[in-house]
């Protein structure tokens, strides 16, 4: 029982890229129920950043006023704007209390895989498994979006018949919600890749090991790269690339007799998955051709779509019109042209902003604080690469998805939202794992002390359960 979060956590993950991305109602029960096993199997809460507690309970708070039953004139006064639609008497400043509801849901299935993804993450033995779940995961989603191409590449992943009557659908919406699933699984195969590398040198079982992962997350980079490219998806070549190349520095180390080596690898890999999408380039080249053309359904551009939630915005500045609310309310601002039906504004921080005022803006920036305190380039250069390389995939898949998500809204897919979950939880827990060192370390060096012993050298350049401290250079 001790690794029934390990198979559970895989269950989830790589069971909701096989099930169309968890976006029925049943699988999205069904994940819940696992995420309850999870918690369950906890038993204590994992560790986490001050100011994450601080944002958890402020976003609990403004769950909470959002749906509490207000009178009408408390209610005209926070919500001017709403005026017009607004419920007599007393009502629920959530303006969709029932999608609320399933909002903050969501949020704590979101939560419970990242605290189960910190307490493996803390482990020496589970961080790896760790990455491994979140490598298959995105293999799964890479062949099953290349096998299903064939029946309608226009959709990319998982065509089946719509059960509730109508046309055909795809879980991913489109091919740029399937490059954000890939955007935030891909790194897992780099980390495994690239510390795999690190270890071929090392004799015995410890090569043996490294050269079985080496080859399999090549084969998993590749896939997954071709599948990135032959879906068309501007936003997802484009967004991964620039996110590889800011968090470089994260990756890579000044040491110019190891650089070759490496761009030589990158370049194979990157060639080998263009020969797998050389027919679907003429399709990206299209793409790219019209990239800086804001483009819509039926008249409705992105522009016109931004413009309409920065007006859905100020009708409710300070506490949103409703979590989940954004589909009910964006038509008082930008009404549908032609057949459509805006449900999302192609642009999550502006609809997050749109639903809960500056009283959401102020939980999302605490929570980001808590999350991107751990990837600051001079606390991650400080340790060894196999903790290094981690936080380095977090950082470029967090990266790939803040820029995606600036012209879309693939985070509303389920399985994308349990991969960033991961992610999250991963930094948490290689910190976590880097603070318990350094305890350790400081009560050996005061045992030392008391008997009398200095032979264990200065405290800032010591290595703890292969985590170095201090500024004495890679071990």
């Amino acid at each position: 029982m001790h690794s029934v979060h390990r198979v559970l956590l895989a269950t989830l993950l790589v069971g909701n890229a096989v099930v169309f991305a968890g976006v029925d109602s049943p699988i999205k029960l069904l994940s819940a129920a696992i995420v309850l096993v999870l918690m369950i199997d906890l038993r204590r809460v994992p560790e986490v950043p001050s100011v994450v507690r601080a944002a958890t309970w402020s976003f609990l708070a403004l769950a909470v006023v959002q749906l509490l039953p207000l009178p009408e004139g408390l209610r005209r006064l926070l919500q001017p704007g709403f005026v017009e639609v607004m419920a007599a008497g007393w009502a629920p400043l959530s303006l969709a209390p029932w999608s609320t509801i399933q909002v903050v849901a969501s949020m704590v299935v979101v939560a419970g895989i990242a605290l189960t993804a910190a307490r493996m993450a803390s482990t020496r033995s589970g961080l790896p498994i760790l990455l491994g779940i979140i490598a298959v995961t995105c293999g799964v989603m890479a062949v099953l979006g290349l096998a299903g191409e064939s029946g309608a590449p226009e959709n990319v992943l998982l065509i089946r018949a719509n059960t509730g009557g109508g046309g055909v659908y795809g879980p991913f919406v489109n091919s740029n919600h399937f490059a954000a699933g890939i955007e935030l699984s891909l790194p897992a195969a780099l980390v495994l890749l690239a510390a795999a590398m690190r270890n071929l040198p090392q004799p015995g079982s410890t090569r043996q090991r490294a050269a079985v992962t080496a080859l399999a997350s090549a084969v998993v980079v590749v896939v997954a790269v071709a599948a990135v490219l032959r879906s068309s998806s501007r936003g997802g070549v484009l967004f991964l690339a620039l996110a590889l190349a800011l968090t470089a520095g994260l990756w890579l180390r000044p040491r110019r007799a190891r650089r070759w080596p490496w761009v030589t690898g990158v370049s194979v890999l990157l060639l080998v998955a263009l020969a797998l999408a050389w027919t679907r380039m003429p399709e990206v080249r299209d793409e790219f051709t019209q990239l800086f053309v804001v483009e819509g359904a039926d008249g409705n551009d992105r522009w016109d779509l931004w413009s309409g939630t920065v007006d859905s915005f100020l009708r409710s500045p300070v506490i949103g019109s409703g979590l989940g609310s954004y589909r009910y309310v964006i038509g008082l601002d930008k009404p549908a042209t032609g057949t459509s039906v805006l449900e999302q504004a192609h642009n999550d921080w502006l609809e997050w902003a749109s639903t809960t005022g500056v009283a959401g803006a102020v939980v999302l920036v605490l929570f980001l604080i808590g999350v991107g305190g751990g990837l600051l380039p001079r606390k991650v250069r400080g340790l060894r690469f196999d903790l290094r390389y981690p936080l380095a995939g977090a950082a470029t898949a967090f990266t790939a998805t803040a820029l995606h998500e600036m012209v879309g809204f693939g985070l509303q897919t389920p399985v994308n939202r349990y991969l960033l979950a991961a992610w999250i939880g991963l930094v948490w827990g290689v910190w976590k794992r880097v603070d318990d060192g350094k305890v350790r370390e400081r009560q050996r060096q005061a045992r030392d002390r008391d008997a009398g012993s200095d032979e264990h050298g200065a405290p800032d350049d010591i290595v703890v359960d292969g985590v170095l401290i201090g500024d004495g250079g890679e071990v």
